[in-house]
């Protein structure tokens, strides 16, 4: 039984946000909790006093037609909302975004029946199978509308959930729905969840060019702590740490006074994957642990307060994201250039395309090819920012939308792309120390020996199982780094 995860609306982080994909039992606490009624007592009282929008109003251009706050009104307000289309979003993101808006709503602010945080915890702990099915399509970072909705109908047993047939575990009342609603969390936890692989993947990418440092007879003074203070930001000075760690006391004298910029380079320009990627973590932790609904309800000197603000606007999230994307083509490129110097460097000293002496044989040649595509799957979702898409709705009441679920799709589809071409560097450099009988020591001897269900022969075949393989190890591979990275 895992130990349980506890929503206190002010410390989810990424490591949270990755128990709670995987199903880790959500619990609430007691002080959160308090903030969450205190919420709704003021969201109560002050709704009685003014209008307050989407409570005693409708929504977007319907902003000022006044409505009663009957039960009849919330739900037509999540009919009317849920149509969200296309393929369903994943049951890790679906855990975790119920977890991002529960403990959204646990920081005290959104008026929400606080039955609804622990509906919601329960639901994103609860079987597979019990989940709402929630579909890709239909948010446009004015909060996941469509998506929320879903879930919304899900909870009060109108939509069929993930194993089929419909149960009610909560009855909301009007003043819930758009609380529910008002939040970006699927955007949120998708982006979380990518960003933590990607995170880990740039720290195994220093595993994997530390390999390849040994087997083209890189010059480790790239490296040193002379070449590290010659570019004084904190990522690049990471990544010459971690290499000249590796590279430490490895057989063999470099082969050239200066390498190519895909080894030369490297601190330079896989740094800032890591300082961006640090950044869209610190982002995504900030908006998790945020109330910022609209309205947001609260208690002032005179009396409860309701304040209509676009704090829910994902500006921050999606840029960060286009940011982190930008600074991976650089990374990305570099591995490419690694790939294709092992393969083709005539001054390497080993065989073109690393294969056998069997006339006319391709070895790994297709494996160039297949880093390439990948390659250019990242530079087309970096190439055009999410963050300059817009779009204007509901009668131009909300006219600059962030595309933030859009990001997040991106994102996840470039973390992907990379990992296949750092399995495709690992098949290719993994060959080439073997066929130089150079064996690496430490930490990279250790990397090498995990390498053991890469096959050793040479002759043509088919590449993909090894690539397969390749992948999962480099998932398996991380290197150390300094704390809060």
């Amino acid at each position: 039984m895992r130990d349980p995860l506890t929503l206190d609306g002010a410390s989810l982080d990424l490591d949270g946000l990755a128990l709670a994909a995987e199903g880790t039992p959500l619990t609430i606490d007691p002080t959160a909790l308090a903030r969450a009624v205190e919420s709704h007592r003021s969201a109560a009282e002050v709704s009685a006093l003014r209008p307050v929008y989407g409570r005693t109003t409708g929504v977007g251009a319907a902003r000022d037609e006044s409505t009663d706050s009957t039960v009849d009104h919330g739900l037509r307000l999540l009919r009317s909302h849920a149509a969200g289309w296309g393929d369903a979003i994943p049951s890790r993101v679906v855990r975790a975004a119920l977890a991002v808006r529960a403990n959204q709503l646990l920081a005290g602010g959104s008026g929400a029946s606080p039955q609804v945080a622990q509906a919601l915890a329960d639901l994103a702990s609860g079987p597979v199978e019990d989940l709402p099915v929630v579909h890709r399509y239909g948010s446009l970072g004015t909060g996941d509308l469509t998506a929320l909705a879903e879930v919304g109908l899900t909870l009060i047993g109108e939509r069929a959930r993930a194993g089929g047939g419909a149960r009610s575990d909560l009855l909301l009342t009007s003043a819930d729905a758009l609380p529910l609603m008002s939040s970006n969390a699927f955007a949120i936890a998708e982006t979380g969840l990518h960003a933590a692989s990607l995170h880990a993947l740039a720290r195994a990418a220093d595993t994997v060019c530390g390999l390849s440092f040994v087997a083209l007879q890189g010059n480790p003074e790239a490296v040193s702590e002379t070449a590290a203070a010659a570019t004084p930001f904190r990522g690049a000075q990471e990544v010459a740490r971690v290499l000249r760690e590796l590279l430490a006391d490895q057989p063999g004298e470099p082969a050239h006074i200066q390498d190519f910029f895909g080894l030369r380079t490297w601190p330079q320009v896989h740094g800032p994957v890591l300082d961006t990627v640090t950044d869209l973590k610190a982002v995504v932790e900030a908006t998790a642990n945020t109330a910022s609904e609209n309205p947001l309800f609260g208690s002032g000197d005179n009396g409860p307060t309701a304040t209509h603000h676009g704090g829910f606007h994902a500006a921050y999230l999606v840029l960060a994201v286009d940011t982190a994307l930008l600074a991976l083509t650089r990374s990305a490129q570099a591995v490419q250039s690694r790939i294709s110097h092992t393969l083709t460097d005539a001054d390497s000293g080993l065989p073109r395309f690393l294969s056998d002496a069997t006339p006319g044989s391709s070895g790994v040649l297709i494996a160039e090819y297949v880093a390439a595509s990948a390659l250019s799957t990242i530079r087309s979702v970096a190439s055009t920012p999410s963050s300059v898409q817009t779009a204007g709705v509901s009668a131009g009441i909300e006219d600059d939308a962030s595309f933030a679920g859009q990001a997040a799709l991106r994102l996840g589809e470039a973390t992907v792309a990379y990992r296949r071409m750092l399995a495709v560097e690992l098949v290719c450099t993994v060959r080439a120390l073997r066929m130089r009988g150079v064996t690496p020591v430490g930490e990279l001897g250790e990397a090498l020996a995990r390498c053991g269900a890469l096959p050793s022969d040479t002759q043509d075949r088919d590449l993909s199982p090894e690539l397969e393989v390749a992948e999962r190890i480099v998932e398996r591979y991380a290197v150390s780094t300094p704390e809060g990275r």
